[in-house]
């Protein structure tokens, strides 16, 4: 299990990047009225729609299969507080609301290596070092939160890094010798996600994801080596990218409903410890992709679903 979610963390932060890499090639300016009625509304009502239904399984399933007594203002929490995989939509969300800043920024060569500059140390250095201090300094975690808190610049914090550099590396002339000292870094963090994930746990007796976390060097240096590997490598060509193309239409309805999938496979016994690991797991994420693919492509061709569900 940590073989695979080690080799895989990659996944958000290039999303990220390829965001970037997509809204900040132009150098028309950005509507902000456009921003908000064409992408931030769209997955508001995206929002609503999916976290209304997890939120009413779960509250469901805790009065009907646990017996437990709940209030609606339980339900409320959930609904507001979103489905775990639903964390996406409000950091998607919070980079489109300072897209306007990106831009300008992306027009400086100066100010957008200034923002990465800072967004490495203070986005990704400062906040692993932190977790490790904690992990090993016992008893002062709210002395060691304090001072990082002190020291942190909220606007450099969080994805912006991955949008910003996800711009960069498309435009970038890169070298045969580059990019092998690219793909050598994502071979180390790739080894280091899993090696030092493997130690910490067995150190702590207890499983520890802080290594996993995209807000580290180890899962940077992933991202950067997948994203260059992609731009070099696979360049498809449009005559034969149809598939591509759908399965571009259909992503976002199945990012919202794999959970669905997830849970049902649940239901009827089957998960990733129903049998070796090894197998259960690409198994199952071959069993969820179909599925959730196939329900977001019914979904996508019933047209008042599509304008206000996905």
């Amino acid at each position: 299990m940590n073989f695979y979610n080690s080799a895989v963390r990659w996944a958000v932060p290039v999303f990220v990047m390829i965001s970037g890499a997509l809204f900040l090639k132009n150098d028309s300016p950005i509507s902000i009225k456009t921003i908000y009625h064409k992408n931030i509304f769209r997955i508001a009502r995206a929002f609503v729609f999916w976290s209304s239904v997890y939120a009413i399984l779960r509250f469901s399933k805790k009065i009907f299969v646990s017996k437990q007594s709940l209030s609606l203002t339980t339900l409320a929490g959930y609904f507001v507080n979103g489905h775990y995989h639903l964390w996406f939509l409000f950091m998607i969300v919070g980079i489109y609301m300072i897209l306007p800043f990106m831009k300008e920024i992306s027009r400086s060569g100066f100010l957008t290596k200034y923002f990465l500059a800072l967004a490495f140390v203070f986005a990704i250095l400062i906040p692993q070092s932190k977790s490790i201090a904690i992990m090993f300094i016992h008893g002062h975690d709210k002395g060691i939160g304090s001072f990082y808190e002190k020291v942190s610049v909220n606007f450099v914090m969080g994805f912006p890094i991955y949008f910003l550099l996800g711009y960069v590396l498309s435009k970038a002339e890169i070298s045969k010798k580059m990019e092998r000292i690219i793909y050598a870094a994502g071979l180390v963090g790739f080894v280091a996600t899993f090696l030092l994930t493997h130690v910490i746990s067995n150190f702590k007796h207890n499983a520890s994801e802080i290594f996993y976390d995209t807000q580290t060097v180890n899962v940077f240096l992933e991202s950067v080596c997948v994203f260059v590997f992609f731009r070099q490598h696979m360049n498809f060509k449009a005559k034969n990218s149809n598939w591509l193309i759908l399965l571009s239409q259909y992503s976002f309805g199945a990012y919202l409903v794999h959970d669905l999938v997830i849970q049902m496979l649940r239901f009827i016994g089957l998960n990733t410890v129903s049998f070796a690991p090894a197998l259960s797991i690409p198994v199952i994420s071959v069993i969820v992709f179909v599925i959730s693919f196939a329900f977001s492509g019914i979904l996508n061709n019933i047209p008042v679903v599509k304008k206000y569900v996905l």
